[in-house]
């Protein structure tokens, strides 16, 4: 019989809509590090620029991603924001989202 082996989950929250999802935990692990390493840089961005952050990491560390990286970093980011580790601010007109203080 074929051994079945489970890979960890993250549940992510939705902090717009209240709705929560499970995503691969090594996913959720590498989206986050990529969000965390753009906004240390970045200070604030778009999430337009956010997305643009995560595919530079992943150039730099070599990383293949297969899947929509604007979906995961969206889902990622979201749950980051219900968690009070990013915070979403406007600055002239911009919606910018950035590292909680």
């Amino acid at each position: 019989m074929p051994t079945v082996t489970k890979t960890k989950k993250a549940e992510c929250l939705n902090p717009n809509t209240g709705g929560r999802m499970n995503i691969d935990k090594d996913i959720y692990d590498l989206f986050s590090k990529a969000i965390c390493h753009t906004l240390n840089k970045e200070g604030a961005a778009t999430f337009t620029q956010l997305v643009e952050g995560v595919e530079n990491f992943f150039k730099k560390q070599k990383t293949k991603f297969d899947g929509s990286i604007g979906w995961y970093a969206v889902t990622v980011k979201n749950d980051m924001q219900a968690r009070h580790i990013i915070e979403v601010v406007k600055e002239k007109g911009k919606t910018l989202n950035r590292l909680s203080k």
